[in-house]
């Protein structure tokens, strides 16, 4: 009988070392390949999540300046890290946005204070526009914020523009320069998506 149980031994087969690290090389390289294109995934949530959320608080903003008939005022918090966006007028909470998205804008401020939006009772917005040229070009003189992620692998901007008169928003990408407000307003182009 023993001699029987030590054959059978001999019959079972493992894995050597050199087929076991030809799969663990074979895995890697799998990652190496997936982990840039996951990487490039998230950030393109962040950065849908953060258009998403600043529009909604304008659109929230708005009907609460209709609803109760007394304008409504919405800081974008732009020198703070996450961008921070607050209301006063009942809208539920304070947001930040993801501290990776780099919000810019065409909107004026002065200078330490916050980007403000006021909603009035009609539901037109109210906001300067930044141009080289004053006063801006009639053609586009809507706000625009312009998002993108830092440090991302992703080159993809989105603009969310906001009509200076009827307060309508629209998202879309953006294409031209954005490291002047007067060259957004100048020479960017927020096409819809």
């Amino acid at each position: 009988m023993r001699r029987s149980n030590v054959r059978k031994n001999r019959n079972i087969k493992g894995f050597s070392l050199i087929e076991i690290l030809i799969i663990v090389v074979i895995i890697g390289v799998l990652a190496a390949i997936a982990i840039p294109s996951f990487a490039g995934s998230f950030d393109r949530v962040k950065l849908n999540q953060a258009v998403i959320e600043v529009r909604g608080i304008l659109q929230e903003a708005q009907r609460q300046a209709i609803r109760k008939s007394q304008p409504c005022d919405v800081m974008l918090m732009l020198s703070s890290t996450p961008v921070q966006i607050i209301a006063n007028c009942d809208v539920t909470g304070d947001r930040k946005l993801s501290d990776r998205v780099q919000l810019i804008t065409n909107i004026s401020q002065i200078t330490g204070n916050p980007i403000k939006i006021t909603f009035g009772i009609l539901g037109t917005a109210e906001f300067t526009v930044i141009s080289s040229t004053d006063p801006p070009p009639p053609a586009d003189s809507s706000g625009k914020l312009i998002f993108s992620v830092s440090q991302s692998s992703i080159q993809e901007k989105k603009c969310l523009a906001i009509s200076n008169t009827l307060g309508l928003t629209r998202v879309g990408a953006y294409t031209g320069n954005s490291t002047a407000a007067n060259q957004i307003t100048d020479s960017g182009i927020c096409t819809a998506s």
